[in-house]
């Protein structure tokens, strides 16, 4: 039997006499505290408001101090809960109002899914209280057919996001929905036989999304599901919001402590990238929104937590906390690096609870008074909140400082925090907002592969020399500088953060990531992400380095998986000086146009063609025509 697709629904109620207070766990209770699970579903200032939305999470784990880390494949999944309070005024109850909340259980990423079923189904509860509501919703949303959800790998979903084509993926589509009994009967009661099950079925759907449907009280309930999350993208959340708050403030420097794995551009560094920082270095961060609504703030959680994963890291969606109170502080303070949103002012109050604090009222970030240094090389899990053995000295702050010319700073993290506000202000959209996220995180990473195998002469989290069958000759393995001095400066500037980073759980999962991808990658012979970072960032190459690039990509890129990725890099080799190059080339561009990606995607958004699309323009399509006519011109006079 397949497991549900909601595991509990939870229903909980304010009295007067007793608070508040959980009235039901169906089928069965969740093995949480009744009376925390019943504060977080009626969150402060509930009473308030007509309606609000929550979002906390369930099965999550603190690590021990004295007892060994759980493996991290065994585990318990996380679960998540949606849940809707609301405030009906009723002048035959007491105090004149009923607060009533309804929440559902699941172990799917996409919650706001069952928003609108949720809305009926507390109306119903309203009009008449009983538990039965409970069951008939619980019926309602695990009948949902999900038998033809298709399944993506990453790079699969991150193609997805950045087309504009609503059939890219069509072929997964149809092979389940040939399999489905319904689709033939759709085709032999079709007004018109000559039509084939694949023209039924394409007809005005877009392949972002699955369409399903879930009949609750007899009403269907259309249901689109996004195709395009990361694992660590839970619920419905905005970046461009989260950047909007957060990074439009006054550049002013930061006072009091300056931790340097925070602080990568010194007192200047922008809040994001403080913020971003302290998610990647495991920091306690707390986003406060007195007085707003609690799920409005989770917002703000879920954001940060898609912003330090980058849809490449893991480990921030199982120590955040959409939304908790002062009944959960005590759980809270056991986990090291938590990322919570509360609204109650109290916290404010006491630094010694976070390390980094957002207000979202203000828009601005603070750091603790009270934060403590972290020790170079020290795990986090290993001795709590990230304090080392007294025998290791903290990084100092000044020295990171006083290693970069001019009194420190990253000029990478400078053009990205500008390049990402700048996408907010022309207007791209949140893809292309996450889109350069993506790219800035897979850079770090990068970055943090090369600390590793230069300073302890092994790496775990990113290609080295030995993870690439031909990495010795002139094409290389890891990330890209424009020059030695560009190099040399990006590395110092990331070193307390890398050194942080490295204590941290979310290395450890990008380290089982890591051997998990080089069991089951496609193309061994060559670092294709260093290769397009060569045609992207640096303005001159050798000939003979530009030839055996793209003579490695004609010779090792053959099959539809192994073709993946940007073409605009690739397409600059049409306008090379090498005629070898040029040939190369074509040859390369015309393999691709074969794959099935390709010929789906007709109309691409002018506004991801810098950041994410993975096409080229038109310039580069009329290079490449005026080739093959070349091309072709030189064959048919060789056979003559």
């Amino acid at each position: 039997m397949s497991e549900p697709h909601v595991q509990g629904i939870l229903l909980a109620e304010f009295d007067i006499d007793k608070g508040a207070s959980l009235t039901y766990q169906y089928p069965k209770p969740t093995g949480t505290d009744e009376h925390v699970l019943a504060e977080l579903m009626l969150p402060d200032g509930a009473h308030l408001r007509e309606e609000d939305w929550t979002v906390f999470f369930l099965n999550q784990q603190a690590p021990s101090q004295d007892a060994p880390l759980t493996p991290l494949g065994e585990k318990p999944p996380l679960v998540y809960v949606l849940n809707l309070v609301r405030t009906k005024h009723d002048a035959s109850a007491r105090r004149g109002a009923m607060v009533k909340a309804l929440a559902i259980c699941t172990k799917h990423q996409y919650l706001d899914i069952y928003k609108p079923i949720l809305l009926l189904a507390l109306e119903s509860y309203f009009s008449k209280p009983s538990e039965i509501i409970l069951e008939d919703l619980y019926a309602a949303v695990n009948e949902m057919d999900l038998s033809l959800l298709p399944e993506f790998t990453p790079l699969e979903r991150r193609i997805l996001r950045a087309s504009s084509s609503g059939g890219m993926f069509e072929e997964k589509f149809l092979a389940l929905e040939k399999q489905d009994e319904k689709l033939l009967d759709l085709t032999s009661k079709s007004d018109n036989p000559t039509k084939s099950p694949v023209q039924l079925v394409v007809r005005n759907k877009d392949r972002h999304f699955f369409e399903t449907s879930i009949s609750y009280s007899g009403i269907r309930i259309p249901i689109r599901i996004p195709l395009t999350l990361s694992s660590e993208e839970v619920g419905d959340f905005s970046l461009i919001k989260l950047f909007s708050t957060f990074g439009n403030t006054p550049a002013k420097p930061f006072s009091g402590p300056l931790p340097p794995e925070l602080m990568t551009d010194g007192p200047y560094t922008h809040p994001i990238i403080v913020l971003l920082n302290s998610l990647l270095t495991q920091r306690r961060v707390l986003f406060l929104g007195a007085g707003r609504p609690s799920g409005e703030v989770a917002q703000f959680v879920l954001a940060a937590c898609a912003l330090g994963s980058g849809g490449s890291l893991r480990g921030f969606t199982e120590r955040a906390f959409p939304y908790t109170n002062l009944t959960n502080i005590d759980q809270l303070l056991e986990f090291p690096g938590f990322i919570a949103g509360v609204t109650n002012s109290i916290f404010e109050n006491h630094p010694t609870w976070w390390d980094i604090l957002c207000n979202i009222n203000t828009g601005k970030i603070i750091v603790s008074k009270d934060i403590e240094p972290l020790k170079a090389g020290t795990s986090i899990y290993s001795t709590g909140q990230g304090r080392a053995p007294s025998n290791q000295a903290p990084i100092s702050s000044s020295t990171i400082i006083s290693e970069e010319s001019g009194g420190g700073g990253s000029k990478k993290d400078r053009a990205a925090d500008s390049e990402m506000m700048a996408i907010i202000q022309s207007h791209y959209g949140e893809n292309a907002l996450r889109a350069r996220t993506q790219e800035y995180i897979a850079r770090f990473i990068q970055v943090v592969a090369l600390h590793e195998e230069t300073s302890y002469g092994h790496t775990d989290v990113g290609l080295a020399t030995r993870h690439t069958i031909n990495a010795g000759g002139l094409l290389g393995s890891g990330v890209i500088f424009v020059d030695d001095a560009a190099r040399a400066r990006e590395l110092r500037s990331n070193r307390s953060r890398i050194e942080a980073w490295r204590g941290t759980l979310s290395h450890r999962y990008r380290q089982e990531d890591f051997h998990n991808y080089l069991k089951t990658r496609t193309i061994e012979h060559m670092d294709v992400e260093r290769q397009l970072s060569k045609l992207r960032m640096l303005r001159s190459l050798r000939s003979d380095e530009v030839e055996a690039m793209y003579g490695a990509f004609l010779q090792h890129v053959h099959t539809e998986e192994q073709i993946r990725g940007g073409l605009k890099p690739i397409a600059t080799g049409l306008f090379h000086p090498s005629r070898a190059v040029r040939d190369f080339t074509v040859e390369f561009l015309e393999r691709i146009n074969a794959h099935t990606v390709s010929r789906l995607e007709e109309n691409v958004d002018p506004k991801l063609c810098d950041l994410s699309s993975p096409y080229y323009s038109s310039f580069s399509s009329l290079g490449w025509s005026r080739l093959e006519r070349d091309l072709f011109r030189v064959s048919t006079d060789s056979i003559a």
